[in-house]
């Protein structure tokens, strides 16, 4: 039970990443708030947490109403009492159709996305971490797309949210020290999300793949389990990090000449 007694807030909580932290957290002990953009999928989920007998509430949490989030952090705390553990799991993909260069990208679609994955994340991580400040105790893990750390082409948008998501996880670790918040991140590898088929590249699945050192995308119980350890007191000594599980995709692509 190293989570209990704690409080929990997962963004995108009735998501595939979403569910198994919600449940791995919930049977660790800690009371899970299920947070969604879709209200009744965040409840439904929560139910079927308390119907395995674990401690959970669903609540809305819209990233494209950045104007909501004070009020559903505000919302979050009053029912949960406190929050203790903050896991940013919000994250939008390309379609295959949607990647292109730069400057053959839907700029307004670009910007949308910065907009949600950037200014909508750091607006309610403030609020959750206000909470935080004045207990001087908590734990945030952001969860974020590899590309952060090992850029994709074609997908501007979700590099820069990364990279952001990155050098804010570094610089909040060490900013929040004399509040008592530990902030790291999860750099998540390729998912079966990420696998759809590239319209024109055969075997785009395999030579995605190819790039790893183990050759599967990454599941959602070993992201759990990453988020898990960050959150709790066995990590007590870490902020400030990026831990990449990825199957060794930031480490390089080992050639043979």
């Amino acid at each position: 039970m190293r989570l209990s007694g704690k409080t929990a807030v997962v963004t995108a909580g009735a998501g595939a990443a979403g569910r198994a932290i919600c449940e791995l957290f919930a049977r660790e002990g800690a009371h899970v708030a299920v947070c969604d953009r879709d209200p009744v999928s965040a409840e439904a989920y929560a139910g079927e947490l308390r119907g395995l007998g674990l401690s959970a509430d669903g609540f809305c949490v819209d990233f494209s109403r950045r104007e909501h989030l004070a009020e559903a952090c505000a919302a979050i705390a009053r029912r949960l009492g406190k929050i203790d553990i903050l896991v940013n799991n919000e994250n939008e993909i390309l379609l295959p159709e949607e990647r292109a260069p730069l400057h053959e990208m839907d700029i307004v679609r670009c910007g949308d996305m910065i907009d949600r994955g950037i200014k909508s994340f750091f607006t309610f991580s403030k609020h959750c971490m206000q909470d935080m400040a004045l207990r001087k105790s908590g734990s945030v893990v952001n969860i974020t797309p590899v590309y952060g750390l090992t850029p994709v082409a074609n997908q501007t948008p979700v590099v820069a949210i990364a990279s952001a998501v990155v050098g804010l996880t570094k610089m909040w670790g060490v900013e929040l020290k004399n509040e008592g918040i530990r902030v790291n991140a999860i750099a998540a590898g390729i998912t079966d999300a990420d696998l759809e088929p590239a319209t024109g590249i055969p075997d785009s699945k395999k030579r995605r793949l190819a790039h790893l050192a183990i050759q599967k995308p990454v599941a959602p119980g070993e992201l759990a389990e990453a988020a898990l350890f960050l959150a709790s007191d066995a990590a007590g000594y870490i902020t400030g990090t990026i831990l990449p599980v990825d199957g060794g995709l930031s480490a390089g692509y080992a050639r043979s000449f």
